[in-house]
């Protein structure tokens, strides 16, 4: 993984389900949630990159707990459904894609992508 100290966390606004708008950031705090559930941030976006619907709810949770401290991840379940789930993994992974460092003569373009989900 890239240089952590590089990192610069940036708030990303999203609209889920009920049409309001949230401000997603992988802070400190987001990255060492994720790292505790997958045991690395590496593993959390390989998860993603899976397609997985649980690594979806997870990391748009992580990056939301610094806006609000008592959000449970079945909270932000609630406020996905499936019709929108491939423009969540968008914004999720243009999220991340802003908040990680990148490594000396890495283009932004070399910066995890999710597996979209098949069409439901």
């Amino acid at each position: 993984m890239s240089n952590l100290r590089d990192a610069k966390p940036r708030v990303k606004t999203i609209t889920l389900n009920d049409g309001v708008e949230r401000e997603i950031c992988f802070t400190l705090n987001a990255m060492a949630e994720l790292e505790e559930r997958y045991g690395s941030v590496d593993n959390a976006f390989a998860a993603l990159n899976t397609g997985s619907v649980k690594a979806v709810r997870c990391l748009l949770w992580a990056g939301m707990i610094d806006t609000d401290e008592n959000l449970t991840e079945q909270q932000v379940g609630k406020l996905i459904d499936i019709a929108c789930l491939n423009r969540i993994m968008d914004d999720l992974n243009a999220a991340m894609e802003e908040d990680m460092p990148v490594e000396p003569g890495h283009t932004t373009d070399a910066a995890p992508q999710a597996a979209a989900l098949p069409n439901v």
